[in-house]
């Protein structure tokens, strides 16, 4: 595919990106929330602080009001934090879910086990 080169071809471009997108995108809080725009709170190099890295995400996951919808989609994703967990938290959910649970029920069992969910 060609780079546009066209003004009209990158509203085109943009609309097209746009369209490839869940609805839920629009609505999500760390679309527009000055600390999402470093990846890096989404994103964490470093696992090691015990889950610490993840407290920036959670705490804006957390209001999100699309949280669950962001969750369902990430669910078999293998890095980052999706609906506010990590993806070991992801693992466990989805393995609640083959077990019966809905994903809401899994993933507030997980807050609960989590010191900073509360």
């Amino acid at each position: 595919m060609e780079p546009p080169q066209h003004k009209y071809e990158f509203i085109a471009l943009d609309v097209f990106l746009a369209l490839q997108k869940p609805l839920w995108h629009f609505e999500a809080l760390c679309r527009d929330a000055p600390e999402a725009k470093n990846l890096e709170v989404f994103f964490p190099e470093s696992t090691t602080h015990g889950g610490n890295h993840l407290i920036p995400a959670r705490k804006l996951c957390l209001q999100c009001p699309v949280r669950y919808k962001c969750l369902k989609d990430g669910l078999e994703e293998p890095w980052g934090v999706w609906g506010g967990h990590s993806p070991t938290q992801r693992r466990r959910i989805s393995s609640a879910l083959k077990k019966g649970s809905s994903l809401i029920e899994a993933s507030k069992a997980i807050d609960a086990r989590s010191r900073d969910a509360r």
